[in-house]
């Protein structure tokens, strides 16, 4: 490809430069602004970045956050759907929903961006060590929050290119019930309901739901159960306790996977428990002790058998159960105004079993994984005007070493214009998964973790007295020691084995925005440029396009309606056909539409009913978020939602 000869001819200078030059050349134009941001609202308080509750004007590092309002807005639907189109962030399906979804961040793999629910980590501890979110429903969460760039100074493992929060509701207020509905094209019908108050300084909620859909092929079913709920407790005067449960089990049909493009009878289920609680005593105003505590259970069925009149089949029955087992204690001391220190110790076990029964051999295997960590982390506020944050933390895991991770972040706010300047510096780590190092096939005891080194600058702007924002970073991430497979060693059967031979970068910049032009019409988008480049293999990394973008039209002419019109931009990538062929996935455009209409009977107490809409693929164009894999074309879905 033309394209890929030129970028081996990129000097290390031009590999750092070019994506500066795009920012000089956006940022004074102001830069198309941020979808999932929408146009102005009360700014939300944020917690990852520094796992304590600080607003995002305060971060020194760059945080996208989706509201309640946003999530309502985009109707009912799977969390993935409510990621689209956040600067930096790229949430691919393989097909329909309910098949298998990933978040990257800024040109990192999947297993590189750590999935927290509500602060409890869940990435898996065998395959890859991602967290797929195909199958997690978005209805009861409250906000998502995300934070790119390595967040291993202070989550540690998977943490390398972001983190991607999923927060449940603070009730608050006298108690509400709910119940609502949705249905659409291809048979897709959802349900929920659910329950929340709270009094006296505590709160509980209570949600839980279903989807179903036919899919676009034949066996591309996708069945999901889910709940939610958790609350919070004060224990005297000084003690919180806070308490989470998730629970999920899922069915889908696989109509499309390695060898079969129209498989008929290759099943999954996958069930999810996860079950976490934090405590928190606050000794003296300036002084608190938190301790945190979580199990999350997978097991995750994949069966496959022949498909009728197929030559050469691969027949297989997996059954894989994870349990990771996670614990922290911190202690927080505030000096004054300017300083918050926090100091921790943590606590990981992983466990994986799997068992597989194929054509070509059956396997067991059955191991664990143990992570002991020490951090700290300082917030220093020198003035009203600045702010640095500086962590460091030390891994040490059984089976892969001693790991350390620094990162320091800063921000300044420039005197009598209302503009920001920040920039961040930081080490991020992958710790290899119970798989990779254990498989009987490619599997490889001696692996060492996965490492990044990342550096970014950024500015965020304000203008028109409020009514217009603009945000742009630039990043640089240089990955080494990446997992990859190596046929120039024989491996445990004698065809090749994971080693840590990778090496890649990624550089871009992002580009957000909004302009409320009138009480009516706001304008919203984002723009996100990727440079990658996979020394190992010579060409870009595979599944992480060039370029995508989102350009959004909100509509709210009354109290009652908010819509918005989504147009969602993507580059060509270089992907892993299921079934051969060429590698190019085709850049597509895509149209959606959103519209929710509030109906009230008197004051926020009263009963209240919910009317949602949304259209995607309006203008029906075949295209695929993964090569492959085709997405759906257009359809919808229509909702109501009565609270009481």
């Amino acid at each position: 490809m033309r394209g890929e000869e030129g970028f081996r001819g990129t000097t290390v200078f031009a590999k750092w430069v070019r994506p500066a030059v795009l920012l000089a050349m956006f940022l004074p134009m102001g830069a198309l602004p941020s979808a999932a941001a929408g146009p102005v609202r009360t700014e939300p308080v944020e917690v990852t970045a520094t796992r304590i509750e600080e607003k995002v004007a305060e971060q020194a590092s760059p945080v996208s956050v989706v509201t309640r309002e946003e999530i309502d807005l985009n109707g009912p639907g799977l969390v993935g759907d409510s990621l689209q189109g956040l600067p930096g962030v790229d949430v691919q399906r393989k097909g329909s929903p309910g098949s298998l979804e990933n978040i990257k961040i800024r040109g990192g793999l999947a297993s590189h961006t750590l999935v927290l629910i509500d602060g409890f980590p869940v990435n898996s501890p065998a395959i890859d060590g991602a967290f797929d979110v195909g199958m997690l429903p978005v209805g009861r969460f409250d906000r998502i929050e995300v934070v790119r760039g390595p967040q291993s100074a202070l989550y540690g493992s998977n943490a390398m290119s972001g983190v991607v929060n999923f927060l449940p509701p603070r009730p608050e207020g006298p108690a509400r019930y709910g119940a609502g509905m949705a249905g659409g094209s291809f048979s897709t019908f959802q349900w929920n309901g659910f329950a929340a108050g709270g009094a006296g300084g505590g709160g509980y909620h209570l949600g839980g739901g279903g989807m179903s859909s036919d899919g676009i092929h034949p066996n591309d079913d996708t069945s999901i159960i889910s709940f939610l709920g958790g609350g919070d407790v004060p224990v005297g005067e000084r003690n919180r306790l806070h308490a989470l449960v998730l629970y999920t089990d899922g069915e889908k049909g696989i109509p499309i996977d390695f060898g079969s493009p129209q498989d008929i009878n290759h099943r999954s289920t996958r069930r999810d428990l996860l079950v976490g609680g934090r405590w928190e005593t606050k000794i003296t105003p300036a002084f608190a002790i938190t301790a945190s505590g979580s199990r999350f259970d997978e097991h995750y069925h994949d069966r496959d058998p022949a498909d009728p009149g197929e030559a050469f089949p691969y027949v297989y029955d997996d059954d894989l159960k994870t349990v990771k087992t996670d614990g922290w204690v911190m202690a927080r001391l505030a000096t004054g105004e300017r300083s918050v220190t926090f100091a921790g110790v943590g606590f990981t076990n992983n466990r994986a079993k799997d068992t597989l029964q194929s054509n070509f051999g059956d396997t067991n295997t059955d191991e664990t994984s143990i992570n002991r960590s020490v951090f700290l982390q300082e917030e220093w506020r020198p003035g009203q005007r600045a702010g640095v944050s500086a962590g460091l933390r030390v891994d040490r895991n059984t089976e892969a070493g001693t790991v350390v991770s620094p990162r320091v972040a800063a921000f300044h706010d420039l005197p009598g214009v209302d503009a920001r300047l920040r920039a961040a510096v930081g080490r991020g780590f992958r710790t290899p998964t119970i798989s990779e190092k254990s498989d009987p096939f490619l599997g490889n005891p001696d692996l060492s973790p996965e490492v990044t080194w990342s550096y970014e600058a950024g500015a965020d702007i304000v203008l028109a007295g409020g009514e217009a924002t603009v945000s742009a970073t630039w990043f640089f991430q240089d990955f080494r020691d990446l997992i990859q497979y190596d046929d120039t060693v024989p491996g445990p059967v004698g065809f090749g084995q994971l080693n840590n031979v990778g090496k890649s970068f990624s550089r871009g910049v992002e580009l957000a925005g909004t302009w409320q032009l009138n009480r009516v019409v706001g304008l919203a988008g984002t723009y996100t440029y990727s440079g990658t480049w996979n020394y190992t293999y010579g060409q870009r990394i595979r599944g992480v396009p060039t370029q995508r973008g989102t350009a959004s039209i909100v509509l709210t002419p009354s109290a009652a309606f908010t819509g918005r019109v989504d147009w969602h931009l993507e580059s060509d990538e270089l992907d892993v056909p299921p079934n051969g062929g060429d590698p190019r996935r085709p850049g597509y455009a895509r149209v959606d539409l959103h519209g929710r209409y509030l109906w009230t009977t008197g004051s926020s107490e009263a009963p209240q009913v919910a009317l949602t809409g949304k259209v995607q693929n309006l203008l029906n164009r075949d295209y695929e978020e993964r090569q492959g894999y085709p997405a759906p074309g257009i359809n919808f879905l229509l909702g109501a939602e009565l609270s009481i």
